[in-house]
């Protein structure tokens, strides 16, 4: 099976109205089958700090 790779998904993830901040991308991750190890790259404070910045970015309404 061929799925998107956990970094990608993330920042996928987080361009969405549905992620406010990196915990809900983890939890989505989690929700979407994602294993603990995957989801471990997200400990840096690095890719953190970068996602909630994402998160946090002004997004398009839903049409």
């Amino acid at each position: 099976m061929n799925r998107t790779h956990v970094v990608e998904r993330a920042y996928q993830l987080a361009r969405t109205n549905d992620c406010l901040n990196t915990g809900d991308v983890v939890k989505a991750l989690s929700g979407e089958g994602y294993s603990g190890a995957e989801i471990s790259h997200f400990q840096g404070s690095s890719i953190r700090a970068d996602l909630n910045r994402i998160c946090k970015m002004p997004k398009p309404e839903a049409a």
